[in-house]
């Protein structure tokens, strides 16, 4: 199903092979141990890959979601939005729609890890919904320490809570 979304010049779609080499910037600028463009050519190979992208102008991609879907179950494996284009709602635009694209696939479920240090983040997905099931203890390093990582779920409206 093609259910690319275009609105006041911003264009949510799937991620292509052509969107790797922006994806793999904005992970190398965003993250300490990003994922490169091979880990990223070997993923959007996988059958279970989902990703989308959001472009301002239908351009280059400013915020991506990469997803590995097994069932009615899918993981976000990483989501990012490039520094230039942070604060303007890509993110949460850009995760509602591929939240909204995985149930229509059947999906039921979703799941991601979050470093507890990470309020930004934990403020977005609270909104989108998500909830706490589980605590990694100093699952992520930090130059002052290791931080615990919270794993958080995501069910459609629809189907409620467990």
């Amino acid at each position: 199903m093609n259910r690319d979304i275009m609105t006041k010049q911003i264009m949510i779609r799937g991620l292509t092979e052509a969107d790797l080499d922006a994806v793999a910037d904005i992970e190398a600028v965003s993250f300490a141990h990003p994922l490169r463009h091979v880990d990223l050519v070997v993923l959007h190979a996988r059958p279970a890959f989902r990703g989308f992208v959001l472009s301002p102008d239908g351009g280059m991609p400013a915020s991506y979601a990469l997803f590995l879907k097994a069932g009615d179950m899918a993981d976000l494996v990483s989501t990012g939005t490039a520094a230039t284009a942070r604060r303007r709602g890509f993110a949460s635009r850009l995760l509602g729609e591929s939240l909204h694209r995985l149930a229509v696939d059947k999906v039921t479920e979703v799941t991601l890890e979050v470093a507890v240090d990470n309020v930004a983040a934990l403020a977005l997905y609270a909104e989108l919904g998500f909830g706490e099931v589980a605590r990694r203890r100093n699952y992520y390093r930090r130059p002052h320490g290791r931080v615990d990582a919270l794993v958080l779920q995501w069910r459609p409206a629809w189907q409620g809570s467990a």
